[in-house]
């Protein structure tokens, strides 16, 4: 507040002449002088410096020349570090003019304060200054809580995050009274008696305390409040990270006996090596689990909380009682996909995270597989009840589907990651969670086929696949990848192809783990868009879904001998004749010059050459049972000002370089609302790359024109949308002409 008033008085007294001269001896108010900088004043200073009686006189007798020459028209401050009696030729502004008197600021402040919260101060000079200081940017507020003892003058919790980022730069840049409070506050913050000492030593003293405090879970409450907004700072969180890295963690650290909010990954690792190795040990897993929920579930620090954390807990937590009583096939179908999913879930995200660290991925490796052990047997004693329904399911969709629909068929989308991707999306649409099972052998081009043509036939060419379905349907079907779907897609019936999950897997086998959170927010994302775009219903389908084998040692895959001529694949195989006594499960699957298919009663692969860790083609309820999930859009759409583009036609062909775009807003006379509309002009070339972006505010019956370049393209297009739902408003196709430019010469 005491810039404000300040600024208050010089406006005041330079309303009448133009002229103020801050008197101001002891030189403790220099620092209000700082706040004239920048304004519309020119500040003249006399030189404290000078002593002599003839070198004052001179001094002031040119600044008033200046003043009265170079600034005759202009608001002049004089900030005098001297008596008024000593002043000479500046003395008669004092009278004249305008002064304001600092010679007691003690004094000045109190009136100030009393005026203002017409309270009495009872603050000794040092601290009334110190105050002041530190008002700065504060409102009355502020002022009447520390006249009335309510609230200290340096706030710890205001200044500990600036002073933790940079000590060295907050303490210089503090004047040497306030920067003598803080270091006392920091000092009591420590316990200690202040020392003078370098600012990144105190910072160093501080953060030590703290850390030591969540390593033995008795951090001080102001500290861990502190600690709270630190990690939840945008601004300041960079330089705890740094000190987090150049914290050493001494090498006996209990990570059980930590604070459960804490930061420190290496307590984590020292903990899931802990569990990982005791993961069969039910009394030690008892005793450990409300630390590993506390920490999971913490809201607070969010960033420092592993994710795995959760996953561990649904493995130890898996309770099959439900399966023994899932007798017959849909039930144990509804109970994968109710209950085991989610484990299957959990230990891919720790292979994600510790494929590459044995000693914790094998124990848990091999206590999942004993789940999926217990899991796979229930499956297989219900093996009569498997009816696939993927065939031509396409078809039958489409073929009396109305406008508005689109269909994303993935490669390789098991059940669990289509339940994330539902769940990311449940606030925006309804979801209707069914599934589909798959046929036997579940690869992609026989489940591909499948899913597009309805006869028993194997199609290779994917493009054939297509034609099929629109000899089927009648439909006038648009068929795109997924990741070239974009604003400006303009058509009633849309299949998307989206081949990223098994294209990567099977390149990179379990190398492709860390890209799937990328593949599940892709997914989410589109079917957004498809909703901004118009489309009332997306499906969600796949042709299979995928095991993860984890580590595998040689004595892990399955050997075994078949007669007559074969295919051995990682997970099925192949032959012409019938095998007898080899105990693998069989589906008459012609195929080429074969008959059969055989696959294992095991998630595990068939001994072969290449690369093992991810695949399909068996027949367990990772591949088969996949999802058919339907998402329909809920949203109303937002009555608003209608715009769109009017010189469409002008803009199919256009001559030249530069094209220039027309936008009309509708007429509306209704409310405020409806009278304007923010939108986004997106352009994209032809191949859904966005290539610019401009947004405008359009009014009521208002055109509005822009204009731009193709840029060397054949062919651009122009989309509206609505800035804040996103939603696609219009769209217009921008063809450059091949008939040169004569520049008005014909």
């Amino acid at each position: 507040m005491i810039d404000k008033w300040f600024l208050q008085e010089i406006e005041h007294n330079l309303e009448r002449r133009n002229r103020v001269v801050i008197i101001d001896p002891s030189e403790k108010c220099q620092f209000l002088v700082s706040f004239l900088d920048g304004r519309k004043y020119v500040v003249l200073k006399i030189n404290s410096d000078f002593t002599e009686d003839w070198q004052m006189r001179k001094e002031e007798l040119l600044l008033r020349y200046e003043a009265e020459t170079k600034y005759k028209n202009r608001k002049v401050v004089f900030y005098a570090p001297r008596k008024m009696e000593k002043l000479s030729f500046l003395f008669d502004y004092c009278a004249t003019h305008g002064c304001i008197d600092l010679t007691n600021p003690y004094e000045w402040l109190r009136k100030k304060l009393f005026t203002n919260t017409k309270l009495q101060v009872k603050l000794d000079n040092s601290l009334l200054f110190i105050a002041a200081k530190c008002s700065v940017d504060k409102n009355i507020d502020w002022w009447k809580k520390i006249l009335q003892g309510l609230e200290e003058i340096i706030n710890i919790d205001d200044i500990l995050m600036p002073f933790l980022h940079q000590p060295d730069e907050y303490l210089t840049s503090q004047d040497s009274d306030v920067r003598d409070l803080i270091e006392i506050k920091l000092a009591e913050l420590l316990d200690k008696q202040r020392m003078r000492k370098p600012p990144k030593t105190i910072a160093k003293e501080i953060v030590k305390k703290l850390f030591n405090g969540l390593l033995q879970n008795n951090v001080p409450t102001l500290l861990l409040k502190f600690y709270y907004n630190w990690a939840d700072s945008t601004k300041y969180k960079t330089s705890m990270n740094e000190y987090i890295e150049n914290f050493r963690i001494p090498t006996d650290s209990d990570p059980w006996s930590a604070h459960p909010d804490h930061c420190f990954h290496q307590l984590d690792q020292i903990a899931i090596q802990q569990v990982a190795r005791n993961i069969r040990n039910e009394q030690f897993l008892i005793g450990k689990m409300d630390a590993i929920k506390s920490r999971a579930n913490s809201q607070k620090v969010n960033s420092y909380i592993p994710k795995w954390w959760q996953d561990i807990i649904n493995l130890i937590e898996y309770d099959s009682e439900k399966l023994i009583h899932s007798t017959t096939f849909p039930q144990v179908v509804e109970y994968y996909t109710e209950h085991f999913s989610h484990i299957d879930r959990s230990i891919r995200n720790l292979y994600c995270e510790f494929l590459h660290e044995e000693s914790i991925i094998r124990p848990l490796q091999e206590f999942y597989e004993n789940l999926n052990h217990e899991m796979l047997e229930q499956w297989f004693s219900v093996l009569d009840g498997y009816k696939p329904n993927q065939r031509g399911y396409l078809a039958g969709v489409l073929r009396n589907a109305e406008p508005g629909i689109a269909i994303i068929v993935g490669d390789g989308i098991r059940y669990e990651i289509a339940n994330f991707v539902a769940t990311g999306l449940k606030k925006q649409c309804k979801i209707d969670k069914q599934i589909m099972l798959g046929e036997m052998p579940s690869e992609t081009e026989h489940n591909m086929s499948a899913l597009y043509v309805e006869e028993i036939e194997i199609i290779p060419i994917h493009k054939n696949r297509e034609k099929k379905l629109i000899e089927a349907t009648g439909k006038d079907i648009n068929f795109m990848s997924l990741e070239k779907l974009n604003y400006g897609t303009e058509c009633d019936i849309l299949v998307l192809s989206y081949k990223d999950i098994d294209s990567a897997a099977e390149k990179l086998q379990q190398g492709a783990l860390k890209l799937f959170e990328e593949f599940e927010n892709v997914l989410i994302e589109k079917i957004s868009l498809l909703f901004k775009l118009g489309f009332n219903e997306v499906h969600l389908i796949t042709d299979h879904g995928f095991v993860l084998t984890g580590l595998l040692e040689e004595s892990d895959k399955i050997e075994v001998r078949v007669n007559g001529p074969n295919e051995i694949h990682e997970r099925f195989i192949r032959t012409t004749e019938e095998q007898k006594g080899i105990g693998l499960i069989s589906f008459d699957e012609p195929y080429n010059e074969f008959n059969f298919v055989y696959v294992a009663k095991s998630h595990r692969p068939f001994k072969t050459k290449g690369v093992y860790g991810y695949s399909h083609g068996g027949f367990t309820p990772q591949e088969i049972i996949i999802p058919r999930f339907i998402f329909m859009n809920k949203t109303e759409k937002i009555s608003g000002l209608d715009v769109a583009i009017i010189n469409k036609k002008q803009l199919e062909m256009v001559t030249g370089e530069n094209f220039i775009i027309t936008l009309q807003a509708a007429s509306s006379k209704k409310d405020l609302f409806s009278y304007t509309r923010t939108v986004e002009l997106l352009l994209f070339s032809d191949n859904s790359e966005k290539i610019g972006r401009e947004i405008l505010s359009v009014k009521s019956e208002e055109k509005v024109t822009r204009e731009f370049s193709f840029n060397g393209r054949e062919v651009v297009k122009a989309v509206i949308i609505d800035s804040e739902t996103k939603e696609e408003l219009d769209v217009a196709t921008i063809r450059k002409s091949k008939v040169r430019d004569l520049g008005g010469l014909l």
